[in-house]
């Protein structure tokens, strides 16, 4: 791509990001669909608003990056699994999910020293439950049940490791 061609894809990228954060909600949903047709060029502005003090922002950015599946951006994801806004943190969820075994990894990571938070265990459960629900995914179950333990913060993360040592063991889950 020539310079000038790429000035002008940032530019775009830019102004498209800059318009996530509009009152108008047909304006931001545009932005949020050009964004995805432009796909891996957008990820990392898109992961930069993750971090927004937007809510509006981060959601949007979260949607995208969820769409456009890139696994790169699987680890930005996870660190949204604790937002303080519930819709984010959903949002979150179903973009871990779209990425398939590298949002389960990230969310597993997550649990590993997050499973304290309540709003954290939410979310990740809401991932775990999906994949545990396909049939080479029973290796999950024993970690759904951990999320029902009387300390699920002490219960939840050595069943976390053990289901991250057994998705890295190079197997894959059926989608």
């Amino acid at each position: 791509m020539n310079a000038q061609l790429e000035f002008a894809v940032r530019s775009d990228i830019e102004q498209l990001i800059d318009q996530l954060a509009s009152d108008d909600p047909t304006e931001r949903e545009r932005a949020r669909k050009s964004l995805i047709q432009i796909g891996h060029d957008a990820v990392i502005p898109l992961i930069h608003e993750l971090k927004s003090p937007s809510n509006r922002t981060c959601w949007e950015a979260t949607k995208a990056l969820g769409a456009i599946r890139e696994m790169g951006a699987a680890t930005d994801l996870a660190k949204n699994l604790d937002h303080d806004d519930g819709g984010i943190r959903w949002a979150t969820a179903e973009a871990l999910i779209a990425l398939g075994d590298e949002g389960l990894k990230q969310t597993l990571v997550a649990l590993l020293t997050g499973a304290s938070s309540g709003d954290l265990r939410r979310a990740a459960r809401h991932v775990i439950w999906h994949f545990g629900h396909f049939p080479r995914g029973e290796f999950l179950r024993p970690l759904l049940a951990r999320f029902n333990a009387f300390v699920p913060g002490v219960a939840i993360p050595p069943a976390a490791l053990k289901a991250l040592r057994w998705l890295n063991s190079g197997d894959e889950l059926a989608r």
